[in-house]
């Protein structure tokens, strides 16, 4: 996301005008090299990822959508760094992911963000944006909805809203006892990996100077990263391992995960759905039984 022009003594000032803008351009060739590394940045050994000497083609992991994502978050004509005052009021919110197909080796990945929502909330600001990944072709890949909450901050304008996201499968209500949960190790060194594994860098996530700035305790695993380990766990479970047959993936990021703690992720229900695929909601849980990622939903074909 693109930081804002001014920053008040309380907090940024975001115009209603940034609705509808767009964000630069850009563009990837999905090679072995990096289809290999985002994996290995979430220990997702899968010989789908891994093994080039299969009969079967190499599968980019779904995740790689965060990493197209986030380098294509500048827009254009806007002051851009990560360590400026306004990234430390943004809190990512949640990431609505949806497949059309899965990432191909050699695919060409265009990647382009508009911000479709802008409008005031207790805690600030919510700033939605939408990401589209067309391939040579033109086609749509994928299509990634990302929010954030800009604490303290003011709209300049009124509120705007240009588009919504199709609505997410709901569960039947809460549970008393998840189906299954499985304990996740982190190790220490999780976001320093995942930062270059993935070419997702921000200084909070890896820097504790950084991260105390912010006003945090320490540094942080990443919530796309968090959400992909989950995602993970659940293709493993419930999908047979084929991230191929994934069509959505969907959390909100709310409690922190520290490096050095473990992650349990929960499989709350699952459902088939009248067009027939299924949904799998979950959560995943940092160390303290606090939900890092809530309202979870895995749609699997």
């Amino acid at each position: 996301m693109s930081p804002a022009e001014t920053v008040s003594t309380d907090g940024p000032v975001l115009p209603s005008d940034l609705v509808g803008q767009y964000t630069i351009a850009q563009s990837y060739e999905l090679t072995p090299r990096k289809c290999m590394a985002f994996a290995a940045g979430v220990h997702d050994y899968k010989a789908c990822y891994f093994d080039d000497t299969r009969p079967e083609e190499l599968v980019g992991h779904p995740g790689l959508a965060f990493a197209f994502q986030w380098n294509s978050h500048y827009t254009a004509g806007r002051p851009y760094d990560v360590r400026a005052p306004m990234w430390r009021h943004l809190l990512h919110a949640g990431s609505d992911v949806r497949y059309a197909r899965p990432f191909r080796i050699g695919d060409q990945i265009t990647c382009q963000g508009r911000t479709v929502r802008l409008r005031p909330i207790k805690p600030g600001l919510l700033w939605e944006q939408r990401y589209t990944m067309v391939d040579a072709s033109g086609a749509t890949v994928v299509e990634l909805d990302h929010s954030a909450i800009v604490r303290n901050a003011r709209l300049e304008g009124p509120p705007r809203e240009i588009d919504e996201s199709p609505p997410l499968p709901q569960p039947a209500g809460p549970v008393d006892e998840p189906l299954w949960t499985a304990s996740v190790p982190i190790a220490p060194e999780a976001p320093h990996v995942y930062s270059e594994c993935a070419d997702i860098w921000n200084p909070i996530h890896t820097e504790r100077a950084a991260a105390l700035a912010a006003g945090l305790p320490d540094i942080v695993l990443h919530g796309t990263a968090t959400l992909t380990i989950a995602a993970r766990e659940l293709i493993d479970r419930e999908v047979d391992g084929d991230p191929r047959r994934l069509s959505r993936i969907a959390g909100q990021y709310r409690a922190m995960v520290f490096p050095g703690h473990p992650l349990t992720v929960r499989l709350l229900e699952r459902r088939r759905l009248d067009d027939g695929s299924t949904a799998i909601f979950f959560d995943a849980l940092n160390h303290e039984g606090q939900a890092a990622v809530k309202s979870g939903v895995l749609v699997s074909r």
